[in-house]
């Protein structure tokens, strides 16, 4: 009697661990990333597109994920930068906020938190808002604020252990603040619309 009840505990612990080993690994959770920025800033109406520097935190949640090497994510790539330049010639100040909101598509290393490869990336789209504001000393000043549509895309390597890449975004503001000369006789060549372009350098802290 005995040895029958300790060949069913057997049978029934060798169960469980059968049980516990086809459970699904829970590949969803929060990626951080940290970026330092370039970005192109095409200011409506003047034709000019002036140059900014700062630095990001892009956090993303990866809530869609049936394995380690693909996930659908929502996340807020943030870049901020302000900059100060004096000299005998004259001054600038230059500052901008960029904010976006974006579903992307990731595939191989960071797709998830799970994943462990050597080459990844990722693409999406959202809507963007960017504020930006850059004048000088000899009376220049072009200031933007809009809101818009965005796309971007992404490439991640492991380097000495750790997920590096380059990142591209691109946002159109189609609602914004440039007002047209009132007369209606000017024409813009260039458009009335702000085109935002960012190029960041990515590192992964999480």
């Amino acid at each position: 009697m005995k040895k029958t009840l300790y060949i069913i505990l057997i049978i029934f612990s060798s169960n469980l661990n059968a049980q516990d080993n086809n459970i699904a690994p829970d590949f969803n959770g929060v990626s951080t990333e940290l970026f330092a920025t370039y970005q192109f800033n095409h200011q409506p109406g003047n034709g000019l597109t002036i140059p900014f520097y700062g630095f990001g935190i892009y956090p993303r949640y990866n809530f869609l994920a049936q394995n380690n090497y693909l996930s659908l994510a929502v996340g807020s790539p943030f870049n901020g930068g302000f900059d100060f330049v004096a000299s005998n010639a004259g001054s600038i100040i230059q500052y901008f906020i960029d904010l976006p909101a974006e579903l992307t598509l990731n595939f191989g290393e960071r797709a998830t938190t799970g994943a462990d490869y050597y080459i990844g990336g990722y693409v999406g789209g959202g809507f963007g808002y960017n504020y930006a504001v850059y004048s000088d000393s000899f009376g220049f000043k072009a200031k933007s604020s809009s809101f818009g549509p965005m796309v971007s895309a992404g490439v991640r390597y492991k380097y000495m252990g750790r997920p590096v890449g380059i990142r591209v975004s691109y946002t159109v503001g189609y609602l914004n603040n440039f007002k047209e000369d009132p007369c209606n006789c000017l024409t813009y060549e260039n458009g009335t619309i702000p085109k935002v372009l960012n190029l960041s350098f990515a590192y992964g802290v999480q």
